[in-house]
Formats: structure tokens, sequence, C-alpha cells
């Protein structure tokens, strides 16, 4: 197909259209991974801010940064100086979703780290990429460059279910 003299020039405001979209649509992303304030819901707190920085969230624990989303039954945040450097969670189990990278996960504790933007499940840790699934002693899974490493007990092994590409999309209904 032979595209008329000055036809580009006509469009040429929606592809620039185009183009600034695509560049604001990643940093928007990489704005939800484990940015901005920290919001706790729990039917208890306990706090101090001497000798350590410390608060305790008992009973339906409920943290989100970004949209990082944690649920436990019990919620201990360490800081220092004002600033949270680790959020270590427990229940039965405690789980987390982060819906931008489509993952999920659950294990018998689980430990934030805002700061470096890793997530630590300990104990029977399981971690979803849609039906994708890993699983071991240890799960740690890094927010900023989406990368895991897992671990398994003495004696133990890692597991991994990988589903191919087309299987995905016929289960979902042809979406990705």
């Amino acid at each position: 197909m032979r595209l008329k003299h000055g036809s580009v020039g006509r469009y040429w405001p929606v592809g620039l259209m185009i183009v600034s979209l695509a560049a604001l649509a990643a940093p928007a992303a990489q704005q939800t991974l484990a940015k901005g304030p920290i919001h706790i819901s729990a039917d208890t707190l306990h706090a101090e801010n001497k000798p350590s920085q410390q608060a305790t969230y008992l009973g339906n624990v409920v943290m989100t940064q970004g949209d990082v989303v944690i649920h436990a039954n019990k919620l201990v945040i360490a800081a220092l100086q004002g600033k949270v450097q680790t959020a270590t969670a427990t229940g039965s189990p405690v789980s987390f979703t982060m819906s931008s990278a489509q993952r999920h996960g659950y294990g018998n504790t689980l430990i934030y780290k805002p700061g470096s933007g890793e997530i630590v499940l300990q104990g029977n840790a399981h971690l979803w990429q849609e039906k994708n699934e890993i699983s071991g002693q240890q799960v740690t899974y890094f927010l900023n460059n989406q990368q895991t490493a897992v671990t398994a007990a003495p004696g133990q092994r890692v597991h991994s279910v990988f589903y191919p590409a087309a299987a995905n999309r016929s289960a979902s209904g042809g979406r990705p």
C-alpha cells in the first residue's frame, strides 16, 4: 500500500501522543512498586519510640504500600529515625499480592524491606505469577527488578511449575 503525499504528516500528532503515553506508562508502573506511604489497619497497636522505634499490630492486619498488600495475624514494624527498616508479618499463613506484577504468595513468615524492595517469604513459601508457581523453604522476591531467589529446606528441593505461554492464553480466554 502506498501512502499519499502528506498522509504521514496528517497523523504525526497521533504518533506523538502514542509515544508520549508509552513514555509515561513505564514511570507510572514503577511508582506503584512499594513507593509512597505505608497504610496499616489492625485490631490493636502497641508502639514504642525508646529504646527502639517499634510498632506491633495484632489481629486482621492489612498493610499496603503502593500496590503491595500484606495480610497477617501479626505485624512488627522496626524503624530507624522514622524510616521503616523492616515489616515482619506472621500468620497462618501470611500472604501478599502485588497487582502490577501479577504476583501473589504466602508463607509462615513474611519480611518486607521497603528500602531494598525485598519480600522474603519463609516456611512453606509459595510465589505465583499468574498460574506459574515456585515454592521452597524461603522465597525472596525483589520488587525493583522482579527477580526471585528460592532455597529449599535441608534434605528437600525447590519446586517450580511453568505453563507454556500458549497454554496460559487458552486457559485465560486468550488474554496474556
